[in-house]
């Protein structure tokens, strides 16, 4: 007679994609990220199944692309006057 032990679990088809889908995200992400050594897998633990159930019908490569705001993007966003080449070698500063 065959117990529940001797039995396989079925594959479930759903928790795969989406698990493959971040895992996509996040190797796009790291490709991206100047310093990769910094990312925490914990962020992609919490954050992923958000992004994979908002975004799930999109391409997570691309997703990535869009989300990652670039230190340009952010001191053009901040300082709108800076140039392009002021704002790649500047850093933003606390006031002491």
């Amino acid at each position: 007679m065959s117990t529940t032990e001797d039995m396989a679990p079925a594959p479930n088809h759903a928790l795969t994609e989406a698990l493959a889908w971040i895992s996509k995200f996040a190797h796009a992400w790291k490709a991206i990220e100047p310093a990769p050594r910094t990312l925490s897998i914990d962020g992609f633990i919490i954050w992923g199944p958000v992004l994979y159930e908002k975004h799930k019908g999109e391409d997570p490569v691309m997703l990535a692309q869009q989300l990652f705001v670039s230190p340009v993007r952010i001191a053009r966003t901040s300082i709108p006057d800076a140039s392009p080449v002021r704002a790649r070698t500047s850093r933003l500063r606390m006031p002491r």
